[in-house]
């Protein structure tokens, strides 16, 4: 088939890409501008991402797109929201649009486990329940808010259409290239810095990114009648559990300690760092068995087959 990437440049666009193309598809990559290379696409130039893009030029004789670009993170500054709705909600309308005009077949959404809210919330028995696609949305950040409605427009526009909408919703995306708290949490670990999480057991669905390139693939498929939203995940896993597994990737022991929950809570709030303990600590778990119905998709590789290879990679930047 004939794919246009949107996002195509960052963590999960390029290997997204390149699964793409090792499944035999052409793929064309929306660039914002001619400096923007991705190895073996077609670069088709479109700019900014927003309610104003031409895509015209970049859809011809398309038969899927995959819609990876979004805006993710900005401080709640006065324009935040502002910014999140012309990206994520008027630039995937504007492109939902130009690909029904231009008789798209498929169109894959990739959008975020935010929509269904931070945290998993507790059984009677103290366990964390599983968030599913057919869950009733509850975002609390700006940036889920604006993935679900986008979710809407978008369900709204091709609903009794020719074009079929697959909307995934995943949790952390960790491998190679990874940013933000898990790459600093890496680090972290890498040099030895002690962690207090030791006893912290609250599990955390993750996924890694060519597991969900592999579910992009599927979902682009001519022969997939699946619709969504889809949760999907590889492993469940504890923050005390995750530190553990990076330090054996790296060949050290983990330097966990334990600290009453109270006096880390507290000391991340007086620091500001509250809301990234949070994303560590709090349970937040997803169903796949949906997507893994629906699709025949499951997961190929590995947490720690992942980490050993993030771990060869980092060394070797670092010694350069």
């Amino acid at each position: 088939m004939r794919v246009l990437v949107t996002g195509s440049t960052g963590f999960v666009g390029t290997v997204v890409c390149q699964v793409l193309l090792d499944a035999g598809h052409a793929v064309t990559a929306a660039v914002r501008g001619l400096t923007d290379v991705v190895p073996g696409c077609r670069p088709v130039v479109v700019g900014n991402i927003d309610g104003e893009t031409k895509w015209q030029h970049a859809l011809d004789q398309i038969d899927a797109v995959v819609h990876l670009a979004a805006r993710t993170h900005q401080d709640d500054g006065e324009d935040a929201l502002r910014t999140y709705q012309k990206v994520n909600v008027e630039g995937a309308a504007q492109l939902g649009r130009a690909a029904l005009t231009g008789g798209v077949r498929s169109f894959v959404y990739m959008s975020s486990i935010k929509v269904n809210g931070e945290y998993s919330s507790l059984d009677g028995s103290g366990k964390p329940i599983a968030f599913s696609g057919e869950d009733e949305p509850r975002p609390t950040t700006l940036y889920g808010h604006t993935k679900w409605r986008a979710e809407q427009v978008l369900s709204e526009m091709m609903q009794g259409s020719s074009t079929r909408l697959i909307i995934l919703r995943p949790p952390l995306v960790y491998g190679l290239g990874l940013k933000a708290n898990l790459l600093r949490l890496i680090r972290a670990v890498d040099v030895g810095v002690p962690l207090p999480f030791a006893g912290f057991e609250n599990p955390r669905s993750l996924i890694d990114v060519k597991n969900l390139a592999n579910a992009v693939a599927l979902a682009v498929a001519t022969n997939c009648s699946a619709s969504g939203p889809y949760t999907l995940a590889d492993i469940d896993i504890s923050i005390a559990d995750l530190v553990s597994a990076i330090a054996k990737a790296f060949g050290s022991r983990p330097r966990l300690f334990r600290l009453p929950v109270a006096l880390l809570t507290t000391a991340a709030l007086f620091t500001g760092h509250r809301d990234q303990l949070n994303k560590l600590t709090q349970p937040l778990i997803v169903e796949r068995a949906h997507i893994m119905a629906a699709m025949d998709w499951s997961p190929q590789g590995s947490l720690e087959e992942s980490l050993y290879e993030i771990a060869r990679h980092y060394r070797s930047t670092r010694a350069k």
